[in-house]
């Protein structure tokens, strides 16, 4: 009796959960944004949505975009991530929900610190190329308590246009959980290097695992 209760509850385990719904869209003005909706995979546990502004250039203007999507890892759900690099900044924050079509709460990007934690990294950014040559030292702030670099090669010829190459200042759960996938949208380019350390000239191999972010994040980079 106790071998077929067992045995009962493996299967429970092992059986494929029902899918869920979520809101699926992209907005550039409004938060709420809910009008198409998307069957998430079995393996998908979570609707997301995420809040993030990235900015290039000298300004630094506040202008966040909102993605709702389905979502397969509980690891990105309330997190603050944050890049500084050349004259490129992205912050993003996100909340999580469990129901068909559920509403998160409403989530806004942190603002950036402009207080310096001590922490000095290298720092340049190149769109179009696998070579980041302009590497001024900056102090980082805030939560950006480590140095990241970040290389990409393109996998064929057509696809040059879409490598990336940046140095600079990074929280750390944006090293843990890999800045491949933050770039690699589309597939379409090979991570040549991908290491962070606390301070410069102390690198470490980063995690490389979350490729499922590639769905999350830039995939209006390029566009």
């Amino acid at each position: 009796m106790h071998r077929l209760a067992a045995f009962c509850f493996l299967l429970t385990l092992l059986a494929p959960g029902n899918a869920i719904f979520c809101h699926n869209c992209t907005s550039t003005t409004s938060y709420n944004c809910t009008t198409d909706q998307q069957k998430c995979s079995s393996t998908v546990n979570s609707c997301i949505t995420i809040a993030r502004d990235e900015d290039t250039g000298d300004l630094d203007i506040e202008n966040p975009v909102y993605e709702k999507k389905c979502n397969s890892d509980d690891r990105l759900c309330n997190q603050f991530y944050g890049l500084v690099a050349g004259d490129f900044r992205m912050r993003w924050n996100s909340s999580c929900c469990r129901a068909d079509r559920c509403i998160t709460k409403e989530i806004i990007v942190q603002k950036a610190s402009l207080e310096p934690n001590g922490v000095r990294c290298n720092s340049c950014f190149a769109r179009g190329t696998n070579v980041c040559l302009n590497k001024t030292e900056v102090a980082c702030t805030g939560r950006l308590v480590h140095c990241i670099h970040f290389v990409t090669t393109a996998k064929k010829e057509e696809f040059k246009d879409e490598q990336v190459a940046f140095t600079g200042c990074a929280t750390k759960n944006m090293c843990d959980m890999g800045a491949v996938a933050l770039f690699a949208a589309g597939r379409n380019v090979n991570v040549k290097n991908n290491m962070c350390s606390g301070a410069p000239g102390v690198p470490c191999q980063c995690s490389l695992t979350i490729f499922v972010l590639a769905g999350l994040f830039f995939l209006a980079f390029w566009s």
